[in-house]
């Protein structure tokens, strides 16, 4: 009964936000349908195995419920975070007692998947603002919402289910801004961005793809006081926010400046199995990852960036649990590793294809998808960690992902139906195959 009801609220939140944006219904159906797959796959895990410091980050919020401040920096795992997911989820526990036969930890998947729609909700404006026709953009859709990862990242009790849809709206409006120049956009950005800040570290990511496109567009400005008084503006809020984040953490302890930043990333538990050597980052193990479902286990020897990058964008870096110990599990999971694969090399195949592409249109989220993997490739050189290389620090890179192939199939299909209609058919086999993979028939 309680997750019936968290399903039938939450749809009717992504209904009435969905066709208050005019998306057709066949969009809203789509997203619908993946809400409750969601909803499913939380009726059966814990939330040990959705994140492995689930209980860590329950415990943030229900300090800061109890008390009316954060918990000290050393006194749980997820406690060296900002304050203002817990915040949110401190509120929210008040604000659903109303609902206190359900029990706390639902109550926060709850407002994961209410994030998770607000998340979605602005992917779609990403893809329509990008130009994306019907067929590109119900392809779009579903690939997002029917992503292995979209469906663990959904339910999980983390603060990543705040910073995603922070993230992506940060650079939904620097892109609005970028390209129509209008102020509102900008400031929009930057509160966005500022509240990113206040959330995780990962908002550095969004905050230098603001201030990147500040100081690329001083030129173009009509002027040079103006765009400096932009700059300085963006710096000043931007400083205020990164200070306020690691000010608002108590500490009992000393803590260095590292910790004081980044939390306790910077505790260096983990020694990598293959040293940092640039193979390290380059190299890829087919086998190894075709065959392993997690990415935390395997020969040590081929303990590859890459190969734990793309298998973290399916299922994470956190083992799945006993639930999807069987074999059939192992063959989906091999099987949507190969469809990753296989849309990967076709649109690296299908680039001689893409010429006259106004890729002005798109700058910010190609810059903005530099921008992720560049600061995850220093986050885990400086702090090697095998929760360090898991997609879910840059999870929105996943949205211009899935726009870029839905839109690679569809200029494919000037060339060739039948390479259009292939690209369609693995597109729904990895849809398929992640329906498959976590649905449970009562």
């Amino acid at each position: 009964m309680s997750f019936a009801l968290v399903f039938v609220c939450t749809a009717l939140v992504e209904l009435y936000v969905l066709r208050r944006l005019r998306f057709d219904w066949l969009i809203v159906a789509i997203v619908v349908a993946g809400t409750l797959l969601a909803v499913d796959y939380a009726t059966y895990t814990v939330i040990s195995e959705r994140n492995y410091d689930g209980e860590a980050q329950v415990q943030y919020i229900e300090t800061l419920a109890q008390s009316g401040r954060p918990p000290d920096v050393f006194a749980c795992v997820a406690c060296g975070h900002p304050p203002l997911y817990y915040a949110l989820g401190a509120l929210w526990s008040k604000v659903t007692l109303v609902a206190s036969f359900m029990p706390l930890e639902l109550r926060l998947q709850w407002l994961s998947l209410l994030l998770f729609a607000g998340f979605v909700a602005i992917a779609l404006l990403i893809f329509r603002s990008c130009g994306a026709g019907p067929t590109t953009l119900r392809l779009a859709t579903a690939l997002l919402v029917f992503w292995p990862s979209s469906i663990i990242h959904s339910v999980r009790v983390h603060n990543d289910a705040l910073a995603s849809p922070l993230l992506l709206a940060a650079t939904y409006f620097i892109a609005r801004w970028d390209e129509r120049g209008r102020q509102r956009d900008f400031y929009a950005a930057l509160a966005a961005c500022a509240l990113a800040l206040l959330t995780k570290s990962t908002g550095y990511t969004v905050a230098a793809t603001l201030l990147f496109f500040v100081a690329w567009r001083l030129r173009a400005s009509g002027s040079l006081r103006t765009g400096a008084a932009r700059a300085g503006l963006a710096l000043a809020v931007l400083s205020a926010a990164g200070f306020a984040a690691v000010g608002l953490r108590e500490s009992r302890l000393p803590t260095t400046l590292c910790q004081k930043v980044f939390g306790h990333a910077c505790d260096g538990r983990y020694v990598p199995a293959v040293a940092d050597t640039p193979s390290r980052f380059f190299y890829f193990d087919f086998g190894h990852f075709v065959g392993q479902i997690d990415a935390l286990h395997g020969p040590p020897a081929h303990d590859y960036f890459l190969n734990r990058l793309a298998k973290s964008s399916l299922f994470g870096v956190a083992p799945l649990g006993d639930d999807f110990a069987r074999g059939w599990f192992d063959a989906l999971s091999s099987g949507m590793s190969l469809l990753l694969l296989a849309m990967v090399v076709g649109c690296v195949l299908a680039l001689p294809f893409v010429r006259g592409v106004r890729w002005r249109a798109y700058r910010t989220y190609i810059v903005m998808c530099a921008v992720m993997l560049a600061f995850l490739v220093a986050f885990r050189i400086a702090m090697p960690n095998e929760y360090h290389e898991d997609f879910r620090h840059i999870f929105p890179v996943l949205v211009p992902l899935c726009l870029g192939y839905a839109k690679v199939v569809s200029r494919l299909g000037r060339f060739s139906r039948w390479l259009r209609r292939g690209g369609i058919c693995i597109a729904l086999l990895m849809v398929a195959s992640s329906i498959g993979f976590f649905a449970r028939v009562p």
